[in-house]
């Protein structure tokens, strides 16, 4: 009875040599035919229609077409864009037209004689049409073009690297995502192996206890049943786990039904620097660096447009206008002026000056604050960025270290079962010795896998933090076939 409680146990915790080795010192497993059962969640799970497989690479693809943040900096982008093409051309072409009707008295006659009434009121009312046009052509304006156009060119940066900064974001959210969705599958198939192998030990202890064995006792019951309880609130824990990362997906990439391809979680092949190196390379490949040194570059040009009101704008204006009147007779004699009948056209050079030399001067004042402003946010910004990069190096070490310890655990652990199981085959250990290797065993295996989903995940985190490419485009999976 002792070697059947073993053998359930045994596949249970998922250690195929030790079944293997069980089955050759009993030959009840094969004949049992115990390790071909199927979870309890497995039976009750209705077939459901095979979904597309998309690795990481693909569902990266889709979030960057997809998701909606990414599309609203795109947008954005061409908007600073445009608008640098406006501050391009917008300030050589300020000409207007003008057109206009208007009905007027009847009007005959010259200066001299008229045959028309002396009160031109009571007269037919004819049309009057009058068009023109004007403009202003700048030659110099002292700066303030030139620093419209570099305010534009920071904004076209800003634009870009706000982009940059969503698309980041992004990448480590759907890594992030996949890999904690690779961490619950992975738990989810090692509690579904071992949740039926778990009710049965429990069956056959009760049984044992009943039938009056020796060998097992009531606190050998309690222990399996905690066993499988713990087992049970797992298995919902990586449920919940899988769900969240699917539903996470789904958001970011707009793929609604989807699978992973069915690897092994695994720890990606990445060597870490010196903590100096990603804080370096941050500081200048960090976008929101890069954004904060364009709106430093957009408050100089500001300044330099502000200063340079002290100053006159010179330019070339030229103006033509057109209007005619065909009830009213047109007079000839320049020295009348004839509102009905009229042509002009003239261009002369003109200098605009503005004399609100005090209020400028306050309006620079402001200026240089707000430069003085965002330079001291920038360095706050640059402070910022090295501690975050140092918080994302040092969660990657502390994942690392963690990843090392649980791989020895998990071996240890390993050990300690087969250890137990087979000192429990030949009658030499006690029922709760070989629950508590067990316990010990799932416990290291489960802390194994959550620690190499934090070395990717903490990988993931440095990449974003430091603003630089870590790794190549196909170094963040596991390639298997599928």
């Amino acid at each position: 009875m002792r070697r059947l409680l073993f053998i359930t146990l045994c596949s249970t915790l998922l250690c195929p040599v030790l079944a293997v080795a069980a089955q050759d010192a009993t030959g009840e497993a094969s004949e049992s035919g115990e390790g071909t059962e199927a979870s309890p969640l497995e039976a009750e799970a209705e077939p459901e229609p095979e979904a597309a497989i998309y690795d990481l690479a693909a569902l990266t693809y889709a979030a960057r077409e997809n998701y909606p943040r990414l599309r609203a900096a795109r947008h954005k982008v061409v908007a600073a864009e445009a608008q640098l093409d406006e501050a391009l051309v917008s300030p050589f072409f300020q000409f207007y037209g003008t057109a206009a009707i208007t009905v007027a008295p009847e009007a005959r006659g010259t200066p001299i004689f008229s045959p028309d009434s002396q009160l031109p009121l009571s007269n037919p009312w004819r049309p009057v049409v009058v068009v023109g046009a004007s403009g202003v052509l700048p030659i110099y304006t002292f700066g303030k073009i030139d620093a419209l156009h570099d305010a534009a060119r920071a904004g076209v940066r800003a634009a870009s690297r706000e982009r940059q900064v969503a698309l980041d974001r992004v990448e480590f959210d759907v890594r992030r995502a996949y890999y904690g969705l690779q961490l619950s599958l992975d738990l989810q198939q090692m509690l579904d192996e071992g949740a039926a192998k778990m009710r049965e030990a429990e069956e056959q202890l009760i049984e044992m206890l009943e039938s009056g064995d020796d060998g097992v006792s009531d606190q050998d019951r309690y222990r399996l049943s905690t066993a499988r309880a713990t087992m049970i609130a797992r298995h919902s824990q990586a449920h919940r786990l899988e769900q969240t990362t699917r539903h996470a997906l789904t958001t970011l990439t707009g793929v609604e039904e989807f699978e992973v391809p069915e690897c092994p979680l695994s720890p990606l092949e990445f060597e870490a620097r010196p903590l100096r190196f990603y804080q370096a390379a941050a500081e200048g490949s960090r976008p929101e660096l890069e954004m904060l040194q364009a709106g430093i570059d957009a408050r100089e040009a500001n300044v330099d447009a502000t200063r340079a009101r002290y100053y006159p704008d010179l330019a070339i204006t030229a103006a033509a206008s057109y209007s005619y009147g065909p009830g009213i007779s047109d007079q000839s004699n320049p020295f009348i002026i004839d509102q009905a009948n009229f042509a002009s056209l003239g261009a002369g050079l003109v200098a605009r000056w503005s004399f609100d030399v005090w209020g400028n001067y306050h309006r620079v004042r402001r200026a240089e604050a707000e430069l003085a402003e965002l330079n001291a946010l920038t360095e706050e910004a640059q402070r910022g960025v090295g501690l975050e990069v140092a918080n994302a190096w040092e969660g990657l070490a502390d994942a690392r270290r963690r990843e090392q310890a649980w791989a020895e655990g998990h071996r240890q652990a390993r050990r300690w079962f087969i250890s137990a199981g087979s000192a429990y085959s030949v009658g030499t250990a006690e029922p709760r010795d070989l629950i508590d290797a067990a316990g010990a065993y799932f416990q290291a295996r489960t802390e194994h896998v959550s620690s190499i989903n934090d070395v990717n995940a903490a990988i993931a985190d440095l990449q974003r933090s430091t603003g630089t490419q870590l790794l190549p485009a196909g170094g963040w999976e596991v390639r298997c076939e599928y």
